[in-house]
């Protein structure tokens, strides 16, 4: 699906010819929170990294709460979608993009990863990787290939689930309102970034960069979405990014970067 084709179906035709239309703006934001507000309850603060949970008695339930922590807001959205007399996957924009398409998606996410570390060492000295956690794991034990292989839920669950939630159906509320794609661009960027305040509230002080850096990130999955049609294609950015940053810190500490 291109750009203008995405951009100019915010409404649905019923057997009959009755027009439905998707949730409204502010519906489709209390759907949001609603649905991010159970996701907190469900995991209580965890650590979603199943790397973090080795010494635990039980690895696997740990890896289960994780799962049903992420499951819980797509379960949340999925009922209004249907509320709304939707198919899940029109809904949602689950649109298989196209092999340029794909291949501009990965591009993009290795290209965000690359400027955002690049920028950290130009203004502050330093690449940014975590690499003071990966030494750590690597002391307890843990091998390179274990340390990225143990971030799956950054690389699966969080691109399916928050692209979902926000370049899915909460985009496709706010474009099919008056606001169009453009303002769902910067709303849809600014809760992303909002909803990631374990970064950016550190012992209570608002830190502007690590704010700052989430919505970057959503303004860059968001044009994904536009650009495509596809929030499968964000999906795929998504995880490019957040697969990157950890291979990149395995590369730091074995090239020596700062």
């Amino acid at each position: 699906m291109t750009e203008v084709a995405a951009s100019a179906q915010p409404t649905a035709s019923l057997p009959g010819g009755v027009i439905r239309s998707p949730w409204g703006v502010w519906i489709s934001i209390l759907w949001v929170v609603a649905a991010e507000g159970l996701r907190d309850a469900v995991d209580l603060g965890m650590d979603h990294s199943p790397l973090h949970a080795l010494d635990q008695q039980s690895y696997l339930a740990h890896v289960l709460v994780i799962t049903l922590s992420w499951a819980t807001p797509l379960i949340v959205l999925v009922v209004a979608v249907r509320l709304a007399q939707w198919s899940i996957g029109e809904y949602f924009a689950f649109v298989f993009p196209r092999g340029r398409d794909i291949a501009l998606a990965i591009a993009v996410g290795l290209a965000l990863e690359v400027a955002g570390h690049t920028l950290a060492y130009v203004l502050g000295g330093t690449t940014s990787f975590p690499v003071e956690d990966y030494q750590a794991q690597i002391a307890a034990g843990t091998w390179a290939g274990w340390y990225v292989l143990h971030y799956w839920p950054a690389s699966i669950y969080a691109p399916l689930v928050e692209e979902t939630i926000y370049r899915g159906f909460l985009w496709r509320g706010l474009a099919a309102s008056r606001l169009g794609n453009g303002g769902a661009l910067l709303i849809t960027s600014f809760l992303f970034a909002a909803v990631h305040y374990r970064y950016y509230i550190q012992d209570g002080t608002f830190l502007p960069g690590a704010f700052l850096s989430p919505f970057l990130s959503g303004l860059v999955f968001g044009w994904i979405r536009w650009r495509t049609g596809s929030t499968i294609a964000a999906m795929i950015t998504h995880s490019t990014s957040n697969t990157a940053l950890n291979i990149g810190t395995v590369m730091a500490v074995k090239l020596g970067w700062p």
